[in-house]
């Protein structure tokens, strides 16, 4: 029987539980990344060297190689190429548009005005001078955010109009925006959560987490959420009206939302997963393996959502960094971290003591997460226990 071939655009530590996975599964993994250095070369059985956002050059290597399913794992840049190598060779997967729609905040946010879903009043523009013009429809504090990064790159909040407070903002974002547009939206009151879920056949599969926040940096989620049962089920409508307005119907989803008790707003929207060990943590937590359904979607197989969804292990993540950037004095072994902190089922750190590391001022710059079982209240109190146990300490760069 052929081995079914899967092509994961990313090869970066962030990418590793897909690729260990398709791996442990069986499948010929083919991994495509532009640093041939990345770490998740170093698993798959075949590696190619080429920008995940090149979906040209993507769509090339997948027809020679005559591969039987596309995916990515926590990234959207890698989104579009995925939609438009599925659509193209008659995969499953995102359409194309779709993707296009998701992974771009200009877009996303048009497409929720024009479909009259909740959104904050925003307007996107290249020109900081625009905002003199729009200013009287916004009413501060302010967001200011590039359209087209992730993991809380470039995002400031302003809490009045003062001009320079706004062009020192909107400079901060564009200069992580790859087209030089920046979205300028009003601050949404409310609760921030999280989550990924799967859609089969125009149904969708849930799971909201409690999220923990450093200014707009995830540090951490939990499970299960302690939002009510009923404000779940209201985040999971506003996520799937939102998905049936775009008619994706089937694979994977990552979502950020803000509820409140007036409206649910959905701030962004990915047809991929999670990283720093969402998945790990729903699978964990309730036995749903979505790193597993995608993959098995990806490859055509029969995908069958949990007729119910229970939390029955509660669990948490804390997502770490440095407070400044310079060099890996000490961190401790993982085994010696295992024996202070029991409650530790996954340590991910991507980093060895001589490392030079960026400060923690976005996702992008987290060294790495641990996930662990803990019941809800207990959940700063062991964050607290293994920053404690890691004894992180970096030679600061001045």
């Amino acid at each position: 029987m052929k081995q079914p071939k899967l092509m994961i655009l990313g090869a970066s530590a962030a990418q590793l539980p897909i690729i260990f996975k398709a791996v442990a599964l069986g499948y010929y993994v083919i991994t495509v990344d532009n640093q041939p250095d990345n770490v998740g070369h170093q698993f798959s059985q075949q590696c190619v060297d080429c920008s995940t956002v090149d979906r040209d050059g993507v769509l090339k290597f997948a027809q020679t190689l005559a591969i039987d399913g596309i995916v990515t794992f926590a990234s959207d840049v890698a989104t579009v190429a995925v939609a438009y190598v599925a659509e193209q060779m008659g995969l499953p997967g995102c359409k194309t548009r779709n993707a296009q729609t998701m992974s771009n905040k200009a877009n996303f946010r048009a497409f929720q005005q024009a479909h009259h879903l909740n959104r904050p009043n925003f307007f996107i523009s290249e020109r900081i001078a625009e905002l003199a013009t729009k200013h009287t429809t916004l009413i501060p504090p302010l967001i200011f955010k590039p359209v087209d990064t992730s993991g809380s790159r470039g995002i400031t909040k302003v809490n009045d109009l003062n001009i320079e407070n706004c062009a020192e903002a909107f400079a901060y974002a564009q200069s992580f925006s790859r087209s030089g547009m920046v979205s300028i939206e009003e601050f949404i009151e409310g609760v921030d959560v999280s989550g990924d879920g799967f859609l089969v056949n125009g149904e969708l599969c849930a799971i909201v987490t409690e999220k923990f926040k450093r200014g707009f940096i995830p540090t951490g989620h939990s499970l299960p959420s302690k939002l009510t049962v009923a404000d779940q089920l209201r985040v999971s409508a506003e996520v799937a009206k939102t998905c049936q307005e775009l008619n994706y119907r089937d694979g994977p989803l990552d979502f950020d939302v803000k509820i409140s008790d007036k409206r649910v707003i959905v701030i962004e929207l990915s047809p991929r997963l999670g990283g720093n060990g969402i998945p790990e943590l729903i699978r964990r937590g309730t036995g749903f393996d979505l790193i597993d359904m995608t993959i098995q979607y990806a490859l055509g197989k029969p995908c069958l959502l949990p007729t119910a969804l229970t939390v029955n292990n509660p669990c948490g993540s804390w997502v770490f960094g440095s407070e400044v950037a310079g060099k890996i004095e000490f961190i401790v072994s993982e085994a010696l971290l295992r024996a202070k902190v029991p409650e530790l089922f996954e340590y991910v750190m991507r980093h060895q003591i001589g490392d030079t590391v960026l400060d923690f001022e976005h996702s992008g710059n987290s060294l790495g997460y641990a996930l662990f079982d803990c019941p809800p209240d207990d959940y700063q109190d062991i964050v607290e226990r293994l920053r404690a146990a890691m004894q992180l300490r970096i030679a600061a760069d001045f």
